[in-house]
């Protein structure tokens, strides 16, 4: 990469939304031609979390990569979707557009079933796929959209508190702030991993000040040492794994209003156009999703006809028995890599390009394109406002809405 393609690419995540926007489309019109293939359809970006430090700097990667399909799937927000939108025109890559939350399912939570959050019965991720459109402020789907986040927000202020009363203990230090927090995010979407990154940040600040290795002030506050050789991104996962979890000293459990009931969360998505989907967790294989078959039956009896998966968090054996399931109900199964995290990965597992899943991913990706066109030209979509599906018959709706998305 020469001296000029580097400020360009700095540029990606930093400016203005025109400045990261003007950057892309300098460093897209330098890449050879290229036949796109592969789709992703659930990445976070900066407007959540992620690796990805701006909407604009994923499709960058997307370009390189020589993807077909994108998909931006932010926990709680769509903020990021409009940069998107453009950065995916000036790249030439078909975008999807997805929203994340966790609703809580009550009567799994009662039985104690284990569904696609390994650690916590009944509590369900939720994904809207294909929104094609926003809800009146003063809306129920609105409303419960802020709720969640409002409660999300306040646990992060209190675990913010918990960190800074333990660099105090333990180091003698201030710990981060709440503003320290905020800022690490574009619009104050904050999220617990913010606040792992924030303590990290500060506790480089407390080393630095003292002629000391970070690792010495995280063993300090931590009480054990962090992995050698750790980087940045390990030993934010580090800090969020002994300070942040359960069972740490600065965990704050998630008040109820944080993870409305599922059928809510499944009436929002609606309300913003889109395909209610329920990520296949996949592994671990928790209670719930043992049996795949009657998870479907499940889902479908709750007014759910599609699913997803991150196929690198699977076997093939087990990836195979899902998207199997799936094709026999004629179900779409979206795919994605998830890139919630600091680490820095490809956006193309190789599950996403592997002959036998492809084909089934690549089709249902298309029907979720299809389901945005038409809901965007006043049609019908691959279901409807009422969440019932626009085509009785599976197989018609599946084939109908993947050749719209062509």
């Amino acid at each position: 990469m020469n001296e000029f393609t580097q400020e360009l690419d700095a540029a990606l995540h930093g400016g203005s939304q025109a400045s990261r926007l003007d950057a892309l489309r300098q460093l897209c019109a330098r890449l050879p031609e290229r036949p796109r293939r592969g789709t992703n359809c659930h990445i976070h970006t900066n407007e959540s979390f992620s690796v990805f430090r701006s909407p604009a700097e994923a499709v960058w990667q997307a370009a390189r990569e020589g993807l077909a399909v994108l998909g931006i799937n932010d926990h709680y927000t769509v903020a990021g979707h409009e940069e998107f939108r453009q950065a995916c025109r000036i790249a030439g890559i078909a975008a999807g557009f997805s929203m994340e939350a966790v609703g809580m399912d009550r009567a799994a939570e009662a039985s104690r079933l284990l569904l696609n959050d390994p650690d916590n019965p009944g509590r369900v991720y939720l994904c809207a796929k294909g929104i094609t459109r926003m809800p009146l402020d003063s809306s129920l789907a609105a409303r419960n959209l802020a709720r969640m986040r409002a409660a999300l927000e306040l646990r992060n202020r209190e675990m913010t508190v918990k960190v800074d009363q333990l660099l105090r203990e333990r180091l003698d230090a201030d710990g981060p702030s709440w503003e320290d927090v905020r800022a690490l995010t574009p619009r104050g979407n904050t999220t617990e991993r913010h606040v792992g990154w924030a303590a990290l940040i500060r506790l480089r600040q407390i080393a630095a000040g003292r002629g000391a290795h970070v690792t010495e002030a995280i063993e300090r506050c931590c009480a054990v040492a962090p992995p050698a050789g750790a980087d940045d991104a390990a030993l934010q996962n580090f800090l969020r794994a002994k300070l942040l979890k359960a069972g740490a000293p600065c965990f704050v459990r998630e008040t109820e209003d944080a993870f409305i009931p599922s059928e809510d969360l499944r009436a929002m998505f609606l309300a913003f156009g889109a395909i209610p989907t329920y990520p296949v967790l996949g592994n671990p294989v928790t209670s719930g999703e043992r049996d795949v078959e009657a998870l479907l039956d499940r889902l479908e009896a709750s007014g759910f006809y599609a699913i997803e998966v991150i196929p690198h968090r699977n076997t093939r054996e087990r990836l195979t028995e899902i998207v199997s399931a799936a094709r026999r109900r004629w179900w779409p199964v979206f795919n994605g890599t998830e890139h919630n995290t600091p680490e820095a990965r490809p956006l193309l597992d190789p599950f996403a390009l592997d002959a036998e899943f492809e084909p089934w991913f690549l089709q249902s990706t298309r029907l979720m394109l299809g389901h945005q066109v038409s809901v965007s030209r006043g049609d019908p979509g691959f279901v409807g406002e009422d969440g019932r599906p626009a085509i009785p018959d599976a197989r018609t709706r599946f084939e109908y809405f993947s050749k719209l998305g062509c």
